[in-house]
């Protein structure tokens, strides 16, 4: 599996910490301490998770340069679908004038979902076949802005790439562990922040170690982590018990919060146009999240 072109879109309407501090009781200095966000971004009412991925997918396509013709799947990753039925994919089908000889659905692995969707999409595509993945949320609309303990948190975007098929494997590893009482979603996010803490450091490690050592290189080889982007003490905590710089983790969690299944695409995303992922490097996706969820993704660049 090869990533062909990325895309990431997010609204224009900002939330800061100050303005988060006029709603509960909170302040810029317990946030940033806590989390390192600054601010994230919020859909306005004409914005959905379906506008936020139908900009980040052409964005993508636009990229990978691959015609709309070529694809064949599209997997779109989110807890925030407007709509029960149809699937996010299959609008973005419609929405794009895809194939209709393709496969298109949802997955819900909350902030693990664009990895859970990489790898199904390398298990499912064929040579000279091509495959839309999008990771995209609109979280404000599930957000208690009267807990100050979730409402820091969360903020909107997506995230997508094009994929091809590759005689280069891709190296992976996931695991799922039901629970609905660590985090789970109703009408609104509600999440056990201590023991999230504990499973997402844990989760992260065990993914790392485990996906570089099925790829044949060690920790020492790594070139970049660009991990779902949900706490910065969760980032920092792991690369200190893997023993490796938390320089070569990927941040831009300060000016977008915990996006869910759009984080690693989001952040993907910015770290190809800044140009801190090339050709050659050794480069690994993580994600962990409600379910509980995990997976990782490990890969050379090309």
């Amino acid at each position: 599996m090869r990533i062909l072109g990325t895309g990431s879109a997010a609204p224009v309407n900002i939330l800061t910490n100050q303005m988060l501090s006029n709603m509960v009781d909170t302040s810029d200095e317990w946030i940033v301490e806590r989390t390192g966000i600054h601010t994230r971004h919020i859909a306005a009412d004409n914005e959905s998770a379906l506008t936020l991925a139908r900009q980040a997918a052409m964005q993508a396509l636009d990229a990978a340069d691959v015609q709309i013709d070529k694809i064949k799947l599209v997997i779109c990753a989110s807890v925030t679908n407007e709509l029960r039925c149809p699937s996010l994919a299959c609008n973005i089908q419609r929405d794009l004038e895809l194939p209709e000889d393709i496969l298109a659905f949802d997955i819900n692995a909350a902030c693990s979902g664009f990895i859970y969707a990489l790898i199904t999409a390398s298990e499912l595509l064929k040579e000279n076949e091509y495959a839309l993945i999008i990771g995209s949320e609109v979280l404000s609309r599930i957000t208690d802005y009267r807990d100050r303990n979730t409402c820091v948190l969360f903020g909107d975007g997506a995230g997508a790439a094009v994929i091809g098929f590759s005689t280069n494997p891709i190296h992976w590893t996931a695991m799922a562990k039901g629970d609905d009482q660590k985090l789970r979603i109703d009408d609104y996010i509600h999440m056990d922040g201590h023991a999230v803490f504990k499973f997402a450091v844990e989760a992260l490690t065990n993914g790392i170690r485990t996906v570089t050592e099925k790829a044949g290189f060690t920790l020492a080889d790594l070139d970049l982590v660009v991990c779902h982007q949900a706490n910065e003490r969760i980032l920092a905590s792991a690369a200190k018990r893997l023993g490796i710089s938390p320089d070569r983790f990927f941040l831009n969690l300060a000016k977008y919060g915990n996006t869910s299944a759009a984080s690693v695409p989001m952040a993907l995303d910015e770290a190809v146009r800044s140009g801190q992922i090339h050709k050659g490097m050794r480069v690994v996706l993580a994600g962990f999240g409600g379910g509980l969820t995990s997976g990782a993704v490990a890969m050379e660049w090309s």
